[in-house]
């Protein structure tokens, strides 16, 4: 098993290294450290679980609720260095995503 371990660890450490990576923790990290931007997501998450929490208590979503979900969209959509965080994580995810398919494959091959 050890083996494995080693191999995991070098196949992170590639992953780390990779610019789809690399990019994405850019970005996150510009995200972080923007005060506007942290306003910006924080906002829209406090939104969103209050629409979530109504939905799940079947509780009617008021107009003034889709509203403000909405208009933190918007202020999400037009904030730059969050457009560039979601793109970069949607292209890491991608890789993950091609990454985990082919370690399922190769454990399917062989099982």
């Amino acid at each position: 098993m050890e083996d494995i371990i080693a191999d995991a660890r070098a196949l992170g450490k590639k992953i780390a290294a990779n610019p789809r990576t690399v990019s994405f923790m850019n970005a996150a990290r510009a995200v972080e450290s923007d005060s506007e931007a942290q306003k910006v997501l924080r906002a829209y998450q406090e939104q969103a679980v209050k629409i979530q929490e109504l939905q799940n208590s079947g509780k009617p979503i008021e107009p003034e609720d889709k509203r403000k979900l909405q208009d933190c969209e918007g202020a999400i959509a037009a904030n730059e260095k969050i457009k560039e965080m979601m793109k970069a994580q949607a292209d890491y995810l991608e890789m993950m995503h091609r990454i985990n398919g082919a370690i399922d494959e190769a454990v399917q091959a062989t099982a």
